[in-house]
């Protein structure tokens, strides 16, 4: 990771840019998460943003201060430290053993494309969906989403058609949780898909990771979180 730049939340100038200050300097951050991150884009917190070269933003807003350390907000570092973790052999349930990360963004049913397709033994197969739940309940839990989601529920319903090759993985990019919760006053419509998909048979996963400051880098705190519905 470069060398990230610490600076402080003013206001969410729209769906994908944020404007921070570092020092006496206002910034235009470029946000990648489409979610409403109400508790992170509050002005005043201590965040962290990346260089950005070119463009119509001047860095890139990925980790936001959080009660107990710095959530991670960036989808796309979310995804790349799901990878990093996958290949490190981090997770019992999908180790590079005995999978192999075949493609990403594979066509799934109508329409919809699913974050990864992984080949197993004897040729299995299986679509990976993963969700940022970067929203923490009062009792401590990570949860998704923070807002009413189409394309959220249109993945699901094409993982449950097929749910003996399909898993869903909440990355926590929280530190300190105690496990993955839906949010149904978000989108009761998800709660009810994951409800099926769980009784269906598609395998429900989740992980927590944050980043640490002092150490540059982002920390996976625990990769097999409860997943409670």
């Amino acid at each position: 990771m470069e060398d990230p730049l610490e600076v402080r939340i003013i206001k969410r100038i729209n769906r994908f840019v944020v404007l921070v200050e570092r020092g006496n300097t206002l910034l235009r951050a470029h946000n990648t998460n489409t979610g409403r991150l109400k508790e992170f884009l509050v002005k005043g917190k201590r965040a962290f943003c990346l260089p950005k070269r070119g463009g119509k933003t001047d860095c890139r807003l990925f980790a936001v201060e959080d009660e107990f350390g710095f959530a991670v907000i960036d989808t796309s570092l979310q995804m790349k430290a799901f990878e990093e973790t996958f290949h490190n052999g981090f997770l019992n349930w999908l180790h590079p053993n005995g999978w192999k990360l075949l493609k990403r963004n594979v066509p799934l049913g109508e329409h919809s494309l699913i974050d990864y397709l992984f080949e197993g033994r004897k040729g299995k197969r299986l679509y990976l969906e993963v969700k940022s739940a970067a929203m923490r309940s009062p009792e401590g839990f990570g949860m998704y989403p923070d807002c009413p989601t189409e394309r959220g529920r249109k993945h699901l319903r094409e993982l449950i058609e097929i749910p003996d090759q399909s898993a869903v993985l909440f990355i926590c990019a929280l530190p300190g949780v105690r496990g993955f919760k839906p949010h149904c006053g978000g989108d009761p419509q998800i709660c009810s898909l994951l409800r099926e998909a769980k009784n269906r048979g598609v395998l429900l996963k989740a992980i927590s990771m944050h980043f640490v400051p002092s150490k540059g880098t982002i920390v996976l705190e625990n990769p097999d979180l409860p997943v409670v519905l």
